[in-house]
């Protein structure tokens, strides 16, 4: 449960704070006005029932407060705006429209009184986190009888006072108003005197706005999410030669979801005839079954009758509820250490979820000893924990990696998730610094590959964006720009900031988005133009060129077939006939033949077996009569259907392999190239059978399609013999043994476990 917080704001309304312009232009009122908006926002946008407020006011016309009721004539030209109470939107309109402006000047003293006595009556004995914020600019008389008395209920009752005064002194910056009133000082130096007397603090309204300008952050309870013990071993069963710590998991990082919406009803809007509507739409659910489809009658079935089913392809595969517990997995909580790993070892991508902080259970000297000495073991020896997290009975388990963070005085592990076998994607990716053509041969030189010139200017463009002095503070000394804890989510921030403007200003537009925000999206302007330069010569190194767009494209093209698309070509350069006709016939070339307007350039020949279409390129290489180029077609192929086996993600490229092979195989035994396809065959054998992962479905695949060794008796190069071919199939793969010898060196051993039998 959250703590509970009371928390009363006082705002001085006096004819100064409103009828009086400040030398920096503008009045009082308004800036506490606005300082007073934003700290009530956070907590209206919270929506926290233990969290209440109450609003006064001194300086009006008029009297109202529990005080002055009990003894009239005290306590005067003080109002009760808002008794405590959890803050609601009124309070928000009543601050931004409808806020007293006063002409009497009343004691900011006797209003924190009338406080003192509200929170006394509302808060009673029980534990609140109090607090008093009082908003003036001391100009008002302030009558100091009772300071003692007063103070010291303060400080009994544990109450934090704040004042914000608008055109204090701030000591802590230097800076001093100048041009104060004689009461104006006197007032100031006593509201100090009270705030150290009362352990209290002043602020100057100037401070206040700027740190209230940033977003607002709600502060959030660090509550565990798991109370167990984090183990090595098996404590119940070998309680000596096993590791126990009560441990807590606390949330290090969690993503902060935007403010949720409700269903609002327009209807009941509209509806001037119903009274205490509440706009909340209620929603409602029915299953229905089809009894006669020819009818197409449905009956309502009770949710209590229906039972799951799964899908297995287009078949569902009820499962009765009396069945539903074999989904279930037995487990209990725990937080089991499975294995070391070296940090080195550890990929970053690896980290599935949110980053939780493990810390010994609270008030647990012996937890938080062991705990300790853990974490410097796995900081020391530059390790990482494998662990198996259960969070509650009867989950799933999950893995976790436990990492060690020391920076005194802070120590702790950090716990974050990492995949199962399923849950990891693993894709591969032509390498960026590397070309081998389908012969193997490694290039040094290619378009595709940087240079030594493009690297050290990449380089030095990568420095000169360097954010760890690219910033300077209000003094000129440089900082880090975008700091991670100064980067805030802009939809998070819009969204509050946009369902609070439109509460105030229901007919009035949205407004813009902050420029700080705005800010953290684009590239420093100082940035820009120290990079110019260097962006201007990689433009030329890189030929960097833009691009322009087709243009948006669907699916449905036919929906542009009637519209006419204006072409920019004259009919000469349609037909390629940019010489004029002679007589009506078209000139002859130099070599004496007549060019044909409508011919293509001749096509050049294919040598090459692509990947996108390795058939095609095949064909029309074999088919080639100008020059012999089946050798190397067949050579280029079989790299091709190699490839595709060895860099299959499951049996997604197998058909393809399969396609190609089975083509490969009739051109080779046409082409008298039997000897080359039954070797590749055999290497082939061999490599589904040894590479890892092995490919061995494929070899399966090959032989429900009786893809086997081209026999003599289909070509005349062949050597192998139509029994051979059979038994290529049938025969299998046998893998030699190979026994390596373990370098002890490099053997992992269990030195957790045995720093703790030293002990």
């Amino acid at each position: 449960m959250a703590d509970k917080k009371c928390t009363i704001y006082i705002v001085d309304v006096g004819p100064t704070m409103w009828q009086v312009k400040r030398d920096e232009g503008g009045i009082a009122l308004d800036l506490a006005r606005k300082a007073l908006l934003a700290m009530l926002e956070a907590k209206v946008f919270a929506g926290l029932k233990s969290d209440v407020t109450g609003l006064l006011v001194f300086g009006t016309d008029e009297t109202d407060n529990q005080l002055n009721d009990q003894t009239p004539g005290e306590y005067e030209n003080i109002t009760t705006l808002y008794p405590i109470e959890q803050p609601q939107l009124p309070i928000l309109r009543t601050v931004n429209n409808n806020m007293p402006h006063g002409n009497v000047q009343a004691d900011a003293f006797d209003a924190i009184i009338v406080a003192l006595n509200m929170m006394e009556e509302y808060c009673k004995k029980l534990k609140f986190t109090k607090k008093i914020y009082l908003f003036t600019d001391g100009e008002s008389p302030i009558n100091q009888y009772d300071f003692d008395r007063v103070s010291s209920q303060i400080l009994d009752q544990n109450i934090e006072l704040n004042v914000l005064g608008v055109d204090f002194d701030d000591p802590d910056i230097g800076l001093r108003q100048e041009n104060k009133s004689e009461n104006k000082k006197r007032n100031e130096q006593f509201l100090r005197k009270l705030a150290d007397t009362c352990k209290g603090t002043i602020f100057s309204m100037e401070d206040v706005l700027r740190q209230l300008s940033k977003p607002y952050i709600r502060p959030v309870k660090p509550m565990p999410v798991y109370r167990g013990s984090l183990t090595l071993g098996d404590p119940q069963t070998y309680g000596s030669a096993s590791l126990l710590i009560e441990v807590e998991l606390i949330a290090r990082t969690m993503k902060a979801k935007p403010k949720s919406f409700k269903k609002y009803s327009a209807l009941a809007e509209a509806a001037n005839n119903i009274e205490n509507k509440t706009y909340e739409v209620s929603h409602s659910r029915t299953y229905s079954i089809t009894v006669d489809e020819n009818v197409n009658e449905k009956v309502d079935v009770p949710q209590d009758e229906l039972d799951k089913a799964y899908a297995l392809g287009k078949t569902f595969i009820p499962l009765p509820k009396q069945d539903e517990n074999i989904f279930s997995f037995e487990t209990t909580p725990c937080l089991s250490i499975i294995s070391f790993i070296r940090t080195e070892e550890f990929r970053r991508e690896l980290v599935l979820s949110n980053v939780f902080t493990v810390v010994p259970k609270k008030d647990e000297p012996v937890a938080a000893q062991r705990l300790s000495s853990f974490i410097h073991v796995l900081y020391e020896k530059d390790s990482f924990a494998i662990v198996r997290y259960v969070k509650k009975p009867l989950e799933s388990p999950k893995l976790g990696v436990l990492v060690p963070y020391i920076k005194p005085p802070k120590e702790c592990l950090y716990f974050a998730r990492i995949p199962f076998k399923e849950d990891y994607r693993r894709f591969t990716f032509p390498s960026l610094d590397r070309i081998v053509t389908k012969t193997g041969k490694e290039l040094d030189v290619h378009e595709y590959l940087p240079t030594d010139e493009m690297l050290d200017k990449m380089g030095n463009f990568i420095e000169n964006l360097d954010l760890m002095n690219a910033a300077t503070d209000g003094k000129g000394n440089s900082r880090e720009y975008l700091k991670v804890k100064e980067c805030y989510n802009p939809v998070n921030v819009m969204i509050k900031k946009a369902v609070s403007h439109k509460a105030l200003y229901p007919e009035e537009s949205l407004p813009q988005p902050d420029p700080a925000l705005k800010a953290q999206t684009r590239m420093l302007p100082s940035l820009v133009e120290k990079n110019k330069e260097l962006v201007e010569e990689m433009r030329a190194l890189f030929k960097i060129k833009e691009v322009k767009g087709k243009g948006k494209t669907t699916k449905r093209r036919f929906a542009d077939a009637n519209v006419v698309i204006e072409q920019n070509l004259s009919l000469d350069q349609l037909l390629n006939n940019d010489n004029t006709l002679e007589n009506g016939k078209k000139p002859k070339s130099e070599n004496g033949d007549r060019e044909d307007s409508l011919m293509l350039d001749k096509k050049d020949s294919v040598r090459e077996v692509g990947l996108t279409d390795p058939l095609g390129s095949f064909k029309e290489m074999i088919a080639n009569r100008e020059e012999d180029l089946v050798t190397q077609a067949v050579e280029q192929m079989c790299q091709v259907i190699e490839h595709f086996v060895k860099s299959s993600f499951g049996a997604s490229l197998y058909e393809k392999a399969l396609e190609c092979l089975k083509l490969l195989r009739e051109t080779c035994a046409k082409e008298n190239e039997s000897e080359m396809f039954n070797k590749f065959l055999k290497d082939l054998k061999t490599l589904v059978f040894t590479c890892n992962p092995s490919k061995t479905d494929f070899w399966e695949l090959l032989g429900s399609n009786k893809l086997t060794l081209i026999s003599n008796k289909e070509a005349d190069d062949s050597s192998i013999t139509e029994n051979e071919a059979e038994e290529f199939l049938k025969t299998k793969f046998e893998r030699k043994s190979i026994i390596e010898t373990a370098d002890e060196e490099q053997m992992p051993t269990d030195e957790l476990l045995n720093l703790m039998d030293d002990d």
